[in-house]
Order: structure tokens, then sequence, then C-alpha cells
């Protein structure tokens, strides 16, 4: 940051801490706030929003799953990395990762508009424990990302709705494609264009963080001829959505993302709320570029990986 931000950072925080003040500790509603202050009310909520991401707000919500979940753990990778919010499971016989991010979900999905899916393997497995959230048949479950591999996104689609009673949208097309052009085709086809076109709307998003070894799907697959390790080692530390990025969370290869069939990497940062599944020491380093550049707002994961993570911030 250049000196000039800091200074405009240090004079706007009064600002950011008096509005917080009013609206968190006084009680006062935004519009109040607005004609009190001489700004408009889509200015009180933006410094509003602006103050829980600088840190001077800290909401903490008490919950009464101790027996699953770590809270100190959660609280302290929403401070280290700025999230929305994050889930941290006990590694609990009695409690599976997969319950306790079922029980969670239930309790921020939508029960209408549109909510973006991922394929992969952890999101599949989360997807057989669905059923234990309330049905909401008004929902549009999205498929991000047309299928490849040994689980295609189609098939976890079909999973989540069904637990859900939600509506499926398919994307019927292959993952990736061989150029652009290629690309471009699938897209002007009649239903893909509509399954896009809700892409667009979509507000939340869940997906899988993949790593860059002889595991990732893309290889796996064969989905890129040639591709290989070394050639994804070198440009990058994961994946969301066939999309790869580096070490700081900046997306590396628009070469792959060119012939991804579905949702563009600007597409999925443009969705609000991003909430990304991932755990495994193996995983550490490519969840944490993930939560440096802000691909995942939210992050579920376990005690184990939780506590690998936040190594580099320990006091």
């Amino acid at each position: 940051m250049s000196k000039d931000s800091k200074k405009e950072q240090a004079k706007r925080r009064p600002l950011l801490e008096r509005v917080a003040r009013m609206y968190y500790i006084i009680g006062m509603n935004q519009q109040d706030i607005a004609n009190q202050l001489d700004i408009g009310r889509s200015s009180v909520a933006r410094f509003l929003n602006e103050a829980r991401e600088e840190g001077i707000v800290q909401i903490y919500v008490s919950s009464d799953s101790e027996k699953e979940r770590r809270s100190d753990l959660e609280n302290r990778l929403v401070a280290a990395f700025r999230l929305r919010d994050a889930v941290v499971a006990k590694r609990n016989p009695v409690f599976s990762f997969r319950v306790t991010v079922s029980k969670y979900l239930n309790t921020i999905l939508p029960f209408q508009g549109s909510v973006g899916l991922s394929g992969g393997r952890t999101i599949l497995s989360v997807g057989e424990y669905m059923h234990l959230c309330d049905p909401r048949p008004d929902l549009n479950l999205i498929q991000l990302t047309g299928s490849g591999g040994d689980i295609p996104s189609a098939s976890v689609l079909q999973s989540w709705s069904d637990a859900l009673k939600a509506k499926p949208l398919y994307l019927s097309a292959p993952a990736i494609v061989k150029d652009r052009d290629t690309r471009e085709v699938f897209l002007q086809d009649e239903e893909i264009k509509k399954t896009y076109a809700h892409i667009k709307r979509v507000e939340l998003s869940l997906f899988g963080i993949g790593n860059v070894d002889a595991n990732s799907t893309i290889l796996q697959a064969n989905l890129i001829s040639n591709l290989t390790t070394e050639i994804l080692g070198a440009k990058s530390i994961g994946d969301v959505n066939f999309h790869f990025y580096n070490s700081n969370g900046k997306f590396s290869i628009p070469e792959i993302s060119d012939c991804v069939v579905g949702a563009s990497p600007a597409d999925l940062m443009r969705i609000p709320t991003r909430i990304g599944m991932a755990f495994g020491e193996h995983k550490v380093n490519t969840i944490r570029a993930a939560l440096a550049g802000k691909i995942a707002n939210i992050l579920l994961t376990d005690d184990t990986t939780a506590e690998l993570l936040l190594q580099p911030f320990t006091r």
C-alpha cells in the first residue's frame, strides 16, 4: 500500500468507527444515520461493510455446536484472513465433517434465488448429507462448469438437488474444450445460454479447492493433452472450477481458463458469497492462497487444517 493510500485510510477510519458505533452500539437504523451525517443510505451500508472488512467491526455468533466445531479456530481464521465466516469441524468420531458442514449450510443457504455448485469429491461427499437440511423447492442450483473427470459436475448437482428438493439447472457441456473459439460455440447453445444467464445471477457459490499434483482432476482425466504436473506447478498452486491460481491467489493460467465451459474467473469473483470446502495437510498451501486472493470468503475445513493454516499468524 502506498503512503498516500495509508494516509487516506487513516483519515477514513474515524468515519467508519463513528458509523459502526451509531449502528451497532446506539442501535440507529441506516436511514437515521444517513440523515444525521447528511449522506446517502447506500453510503452508510458501504461504510458498514468496509468497517467489517477492515476489522473495525468483528461479529461473533454464539453456537450450541461446540461438541462438533472449534469456535476459537473459526474466530482466528476470520480475523487472520478477513473472512466473512469459517466453520472448523472437530475430528470427532461422532460428528463427521459432512454432518457439521450440512448443519451449517442449512443456516445460510437461501430458500429461493440461485446458488452455484462445482463438482469434485468433497462437494459430492457433503451432498450425501444435505438431506439433513430443510427442503428448498424454490431454490435454483446452478452447475457452474461443464462435466469432466470421474465425478461429473452434473452428478454432484443431481445429488444436491435431490437432497434439497431444489431445481437443478445443468450445463450440458464438457468442462474443458480445445480452444476459446470452441468454448464460444458451446456458449451459443440455447440451453447453455439459459444456464449461463443464471450463473450471472448467482449470489452464493460452493466449491472444492483443488491441488496441482498428480491427483488433479484435469490430469487424471487427461482433459488437456500434454499437460503435466510440472507445467501446472510452474504457474499455479491450486484450482477452483478448473481455473488455476498462484500462491498469491491470482488466476494465473488464462490459456486454460479460456477453454473452460461455464463460469469464468470474473464470474466466480463477482459472486458475493464464495464458500470453499477443503481440508488436509496436503492442501494447506493451496487453501491459504485461495484465502489470500479472496477466491473464497467463507471457509469450511477441519481443526487440523485450520491449525496449520494459522501457524504463520501465531503470535
